[in-house]
């Protein structure tokens, strides 16, 4: 591989006018770039078009994670300090972890590994109060929607433990917020601040977990669904819970020493046959998003009776169950069940810029980026998308 596991490899230079604040409106009206892997040719169309591109028996497979409002503000119990914590995962029940003198575990109703800012003033032990009107003074009055208590801290990550009244599930909706990317930029009074809980959702969006949108997934409209259905397409859903960590800079220099957070996936059993039907018929399976692309990837097993991949000549199956993932791609890796790939374009030196090189070829994919730029597509979250084939 050589110089394409150096991370130098992947920067490029974006205007920051080009950098998406709002999404298309329909949301299936961005504009789509359609790239061949075999040629490296492009074409411009609408997203809308995307219904020509689709044949008959193609499987297009979307991930159904529901982003939750997983940006919390309040103000630490003793110093009325202000804090912003991001939920980033759940602990389970199961799940060790080491805590201070401050309370054991099972005295609170949820446990979660979080990132804090300022992380420089937040100790073991800190609690911190949460209200309905976000950094509300401790003195207004009311009852805070929840209390957290640091219980431990290592790696740049805080564990709290949390009480509440009520669910965690309702508390969230009446105090935390859409964890909108930093490059995308809000204020306390902007009038798109209510628009992004509906806009930085999928219409598909049915399985809480996620604290990042899947956005490839943006695009897409109910009656746009139905029309590819209607093509004679199949969409089916996996659940892959987009983490911080799926956009956690990478600081090595040699990627292959970046390591992803683990992501929780689930793979029921009638969306693997209908995958495994497609890979039998040689249909070609369509990834919506490379959080897609990294569960179907780390599904696939070698089984008997095979299903045969013709792309490979191997015997390729995926198994439906609940897992977790840190696959890492980049280029280099070898594909064994996506055939094609809607995504969005991404930020330099990320993951996720590797993960299409690898899969459309790092040339290609820096010359398609150069093109985009230069037509003045929009780029990240917001922006428009890219149909890989």
């Amino acid at each position: 591989m050589g110089r394409l596991t150096q991370l130098r490899e992947y920067d490029y230079h974006l205007p920051g006018e080009f950098i998406a604040q709002t999404p298309a409106k329909p949301r299936d009206h961005c504009r789509l770039m359609v790239l061949s892997r075999k040629t490296g040719q492009t074409e411009h169309k609408m997203f809308v078009d995307i219904v020509k591109l689709v044949e008959p028996g193609d499987l297009l497979v979307i991930n159904n994670t529901k982003v939750i409002r997983a940006r919390l503000l309040g103000r630490k119990k003793d110093t009325e300090g202000k804090v912003e914590v991001l939920l980033l995962r759940r602990l389970a029940k199961t799940e060790k972890i080491t805590t201070s003198s401050c309370g054991k575990r099972e005295n609170f109703k949820e446990v979660w590994e979080t990132i804090v800012r300022p992380a420089r003033r937040i100790r073991e032990e800190t609690e911190v109060l949460f209200w309905k009107n976000s950094w509300a003074s401790s003195r207004s009055p009311g009852i805070p929607c929840l209390l957290g208590k640091v219980l431990s801290t290592g790696g740049g990550k805080f564990i709290f433990g949390f009480d509440f009244p009520g669910t965690f599930p309702e508390n969230l909706e009446k105090i935390g917020e859409v964890p909108l990317p930093p490059y995308i930029k809000r204020n306390s009074h902007d009038r798109f601040k209510l628009q992004d809980k509906k806009w930085y959702q999928t219409v598909f969006a049915k399985k809480e977990g996620a604290v990042a949108a899947p956005t490839a997934g943006l695009h897409f409209t109910k009656r746009l669904l139905n029309r590819i259905e209607a093509k004679g397409a199949k969409v089916v859903p996996l659940t892959l819970h987009v983490s911080w960590g799926t956009f956690r800079p990478v600081r090595e220099a040699e990627i292959t020493r970046h390591r992803l957070d683990a992501e929780y996936f689930e793979l029921s059993g009638a969306t693997a046959r209908a995958i495994n039907q497609a890979i039998e018929k040689g249909k070609r399976i369509i990834a919506v998003g490379t959080t897609t692309v990294r569960a179907l990837e780390s599904c696939c097993v070698e089984e008997k009776p095979p299903s045969i991949s013709a792309k490979l000549e191997k015997k390729v199956v995926v198994k439906p169950g609940k897992n977790w993932t840190e696959l890492f791609i980049y280029p280099g890796y070898k594909f064994k069940v996506v055939d094609g790939l809607i995504t969005n374009f991404h930020l330099p030196e990320s993951t996720l810029l590797m993960l299409v090189a690898a899969f459309a070829g790092k040339e290609n994919i820096f010359q398609a980026y150069e093109e985009a730029i230069k037509e003045k597509y929009h780029f990240y979250s917001y922006g428009d998308a890219m149909f890989i084939i």
